[in-house]
């Protein structure tokens, strides 16, 4: 689901509008100035971006997107979504990921894929060649295949751009809890959560970019406007804070109404 039906904190934004909010946040004197730091920060940080993408050309392929996973549901749908997973993914730690058995969910519910396929009797691996078409069956593959190293399951190194050029759904395979799609994976029962941890300095490196924009000269203010964020097509966008702050929430708090 888009996040925008969840009412979400994430937000894209036009640039009207950014000096009078900035005005309000840093006084109109530093104002004059901002336009062209925040035009050039953002240019310095396309360069890089552009360059962290590039790649191997893309597969066409035709996605089917999960429902959100439910947040009750029967045992009988639980292993109706499971069952073709768990004739290769026999071993865990828990089926649902919980470790509250209260919990009902499904291989699919989170992830994705198709639980009708089983592994074909007889196999064992994917050098064998109907365990490997039963596997591109049942999995969500990747549009840059090359590039994650398919059929292999290990990681790339660095895949976090790689990740912004891939389909949700793939995102939503490898990693339900991705702040892209976690909303459709977990929102069902954890969205003050998901919400929170979004605003979240780990999840937005404010301090990096921040900290990077003032040490370089490129913002001349140490409240960190600057963060990292990411809708569900992996386009950047606006964070927006879990309330409207008044100047003195600003002046003595240091919150701030987004981040950019």
């Amino acid at each position: 689901m888009h996040p925008a039906k969840y009412g979400t904190s994430l937000a894209t934004h036009p640039d009207s509008g950014k000096d009078s909010i900035l005005a309000r946040l840093y006084g109109s004197a530093r104002c004059s100035i901002f336009s062209a730091a925040f035009v050039g920060a953002v240019l310095s940080l396309g360069a890089n971006v552009v360059f962290a993408t590039g790649g191997s050309e893309a597969v066409e392929r035709h996605y089917v997107t999960a429902p959100n996973a439910p947040s009750s549901q029967s045992a009988v749908d639980v292993d109706r979504k499971s069952d073709g997973c768990v004739s290769c993914h026999e071993v865990t730690d828990k089926k649902t990921m919980h470790a509250n058995p209260a919990v009902k969910l499904g291989c699919t519910d989170c992830h994705g894929g198709d639980a009708t396929v089983s592994r074909p009797a007889g196999t064992s691996s994917i050098s064998d060649s109907p365990y490997l078409a039963a596997l591109e069956k049942a999995h969500v593959l990747p549009m840059y295949p090359d590039d994650w190293h398919f059929p292999s399951s290990a990681n790339p190194e660095q895949t976090y751009t790689l990740l912004n050029r891939e389909s949700p759904e793939f995102v939503r395979f490898v990693n339900p809890s991705d702040y892209r799609i976690a909303r459709e994976a977990c929102g069902a029962c954890h969205l003050p959560i998901i919400e929170a941890a979004e605003r979240s300095l780990m999840a937005t490196s404010a301090m990096l970019w921040g900290g990077a924009a003032y040490n370089n000269g490129i913002l001349p203010f140490k409240r960190y406007i600057l963060g990292e964020a990411y809708n569900r097509e992996g386009t950047g966008v606006s964070i927006l804070g879990p309330v409207k702050p008044t100047p003195e929430m600003t002046e003595q708090y240091s919150i701030l109404p987004q981040l950019y």
